[in-house]
């Protein structure tokens, strides 16, 4: 896979500032690669491209999730500027946010989850003008600590994040899950590995 020749063309950027400076560089087919000391949240990067964008289909990939950013999302959502959501966690965050956790089912949809044995975090922004990926340090948080981004509008590398959140879709039930085993087996089938023998990717918390 690689990137169109117009999405190579970036802007670079340190953005103390309000993230509408960040979108301000976003052209179609351009990509934005920044540091931020914290001062904004991805919540506030998508509220940002989303105003620019108009209404879209929207996927997070997160390993943690706060319940302000989660509300935040229910907003743009019955605000009509997300048109559909779809979350992409670690299986262990039901265990490490249990209040959470009951929380963000209650606003997303249980059928709008999917666990993953994820540390990965990307949003996909997407509409009939635009194909936005978002890959990032930043989880779905508050975090005061450098954080970096890369925004970029390219189709071939929209469908490339897409595969990988609709495979959990498709083959993990909706909602949360305890099983870090269950999770391993739907990312092997993603990557044609038997994970069920490769010791390395372990629970983390001592269980199966």
């Amino acid at each position: 896979m690689t990137l169109s020749q117009e999405a190579k063309e970036a802007s670079y950027g340190k953005f103390n500032s309000n993230p509408d400076a960040v979108v301000e560089q976003l052209h179609p087919g351009g990509q934005v690669i920044g540091l931020t000391m914290g001062q904004w949240s991805l919540i506030d990067l998508l509220h940002s491209i989303l105003k620019k964008t108009g209404p879209a289909n929207v996927v997070i990939a997160t390993w943690s999730a706060g319940i302000k950013d989660a509300h935040q999302v229910a907003w743009m959502r019955d605000t009509g500027l997300i048109q559909s959501i779809q979350l992409l966690t670690d299986y262990s965050y039901q265990r490490r946010q249990p209040r959470y956790a009951v929380g963000v089912e209650e606003l997303f949809g249980k059928e709008n989850i999917r666990c993953s044995n994820l540390h990965a975090k990307f949003l996909t922004i997407s509409n009939d003008c635009w194909k936005i990926s978002v890959m990032t340090s930043m989880n779905l948080n508050a975090n005061k600590k450098v954080e970096i981004f890369q925004i970029v509008d390219d189709r071939e590398l929209f469908d490339f994040l897409s595969d990988f959140a609709n495979h959990h879709v498709q083959n993990m039930p909706p909602g949360w899950i305890r099983s870090g085993r269950t999770a391993n087996v739907s990312v092997g089938l993603f990557f044609g590995v038997d994970l069920e023998k490769e010791e390395h990717w372990s629970d983390g918390f001592g269980n199966d």
